[in-house]
């Protein structure tokens, strides 16, 4: 076993219950890694706003995997981002209009989050463990307009997205993937949110560039996840880890089970690697 790069996704994997980490344990573990030459990716549907608020003090000590893999940051430097043809965000206007009390769509860029006025508001009730100065900040960019297909044309969008209630999120996601198959793709989040990507872009596509750019292979990358957004990263590496808490398909897609990130299990698996004092034997025991 060799592992050469780690990625690891956010809300409910990385982060507990409240939306935080155990910033000493991670101090110590990224030293390790380090030290050994592996890389740590942060790999998630958030955009970079929130990813370096999170990362506070840690920020040019990792790679950032934003917007599900569209993005690539490393340094405060963006080596790559994908963006939302301005004919797929109007054929998703289209397809969801007149349901905006069902649905709380999204059009993003850096500056500015678009939504339809008097439609359903985003993470309501939705019991998102995020802190309230995160939430203020999110909050902030939303700019409501009268018609959502009234947003400004000249303005790039990097980032689509949708917040529904929980329970009727399998059936959103279906139906729309059906509808838009080989064009535009539809994964949960988690918490009644749905990031819609461009067919062939999500986490394992970024994460794929890092190791062409790396010269690594599957077997030498470990990679975290809970939600639906997370599963091609998890088939992507050999070293997959899926959440006790995470859903069943995720859990059925990758090789290996972590504890609940309630308990900081992202942290808990990787010392046991790299912390323990007989970790050779425990890395064995994973071939």
């Amino acid at each position: 076993m060799d592992i050469r790069l780690i990625a690891t996704d956010m809300d409910g994997t990385f982060l507990d219950q409240d939306g935080g980490f155990d910033r000493d344990r991670f101090e110590r573990l990224l030293t390790v890694l380090e030290s050994r030459g592996i890389g740590f990716v942060i790999a998630s549907g958030n955009g970079m706003g929130r990813l370096l608020s999170l990362c506070q003090g840690f920020e040019d000590r990792l790679l950032f995997l934003s917007d599900n893999g569209a993005r690539l940051v490393r340094k405060g430097k963006t080596y790559f981002r994908h963006q939302v043809r301005s004919e797929q965000v109007s054929q998703v206007l289209e397809y969801f209009s007149g349901r905006w009390h069902q649905v709380c769509l999204m059009l993003a860029n850096d500056q500015t989050i678009y939504m339809q006025a008097g439609g359903a508001l985003p993470f309501h009730q939705s019991g998102i463990p995020i802190k309230e100065e995160e939430m203020q900040q999110f909050l902030s960019r939303i700019r409501f307009l009268d018609s959502l297909a009234a947003y400004p044309k000249e303005e790039v969008v990097y980032k689509m997205g949708l917040w529904i209630e929980p329970s009727q999120v399998e059936q959103v996601v279906s139906a729309f993937n059906q509808a838009f198959a080989g064009n535009l793709v539809a994964v949960t989040s988690g918490y009644g949110s749905i990031d819609i990507l461009p067919f062939g872009i999500h986490k394992a596509w970024g994460l794929s560039q890092v190791m062409e750019e790396r010269g690594l292979t599957p077997d030498q990358v470990m990679a975290f996840g809970d939600s639906d957004n997370d599963i091609e990263m998890l088939q992507l590496v050999t070293y997959s880890y899926a959440m006790e808490n995470g859903t069943d398909k995720v859990k059925a897609s990758a090789r290996y089970l972590a504890p609940s990130n309630k308990d900081q299990g992202v942290l808990t698996v990787l010392e046991s690697f790299f912390l323990a004092p007989s970790n050779k034997s425990s890395e064995e025991g994973q071939d």
